[in-house]
């Protein structure tokens, strides 16, 4: 097992924040138990991310105080097969910066319930947080794009996209409160699979929360199928 500084999330936030490693070819009962609090002073937060069927590292993490904080579904979509009719709904158009604003009001209450909450993160990191990831999306300074649903010039959600090799990926996918229910959802997953489809994509990925039914049996519909659970697990140290 090894621990190591998450940068990028340490420095966002302001603060201390690890990542828990497990070397798969060591035997949990040999591993030895790391003194937490002699990495580094201050308020820390350590977090592990476990596949759901690994009970073992789950009892060991549990054992040392680990408190189980999100669990995500890993779905993958096949384009090679995909057949169904993708001008069946209006096309999503390109986000530009001149977007930002209502998206960014958009994300910032999109998900309260996600990894990035209280106790663990305040409401206004967790806005923050969001806000930024779509931010650079437009921008593609990490996910390439992201498309917009709009109608009469009203936004109605927002999906990011980022690219690797054949491979396409979700990022945040977000529907306004107003518009729920009522296919905008769908409507954004057909445009991002044209846009993957576009760029030569042969597989798309999509991650959700454990506990959103309603993305999970939209992805189902779309015949996306599930290739990974996994749980995220929280040590926070404060001094």
């Amino acid at each position: 097992m090894r621990i190591e500084r998450n940068q990028w999330e340490s420095d966002f936030f302001g603060r201390e924040i690890y990542q828990i490693y497990f070397d798969e070819f060591i035997p949990i009962a040999d591993i030895n138990i790391p003194h937490f609090h002699q990495v580094t002073s201050g308020d820390i937060l350590y977090q592990a991310k476990i596949p759901s069927g690994d009970l073992a590292k789950i009892d060991f993490l549990q054992a040392q105080g680990f408190r189980f904080v999100q669990g995500e579904i890993i779905f993958q979509l096949d384009l090679a097969k995909y057949t169904k009719d993708l001008t069946a709904y209006p096309n999503c158009r390109l986000a530009t910066a001149q977007d930002l604003p209502t998206l960014k009001s958009l994300v910032a209450t999109a998900f309260p319930n996600s990894r990035f909450r209280p106790p663990y993160f305040t409401q206004a990191e967790n806005q923050r947080f969001y806000q930024q990831w779509i931010e650079n999306a437009v921008k593609g300074a990490f996910d390439d794009l992201c498309l917009i649903a709009e109608q009469n010039g009203e936004l109605q959600g927002a999906v990011s996209l980022r690219y690797n090799g054949e491979q396409a990926k979700i990022g945040l996918l977000a529907v306004s409160p107003k518009h729920q229910q009522q296919g905008v959802g769908k409507r954004l997953l057909h445009s991002a699979i044209l846009q993957a489809k576009a760029q030569n994509a042969t597989m798309l990925e999509i991650t959700t929360q454990l506990n959103n039914p309603q993305a999970i049996g939209l992805y189902q519909t779309l015949g996306a199928k599930i290739v990974a659970v996994n749980c995220w697990f929280y040590y926070l140290s404060i001094y």
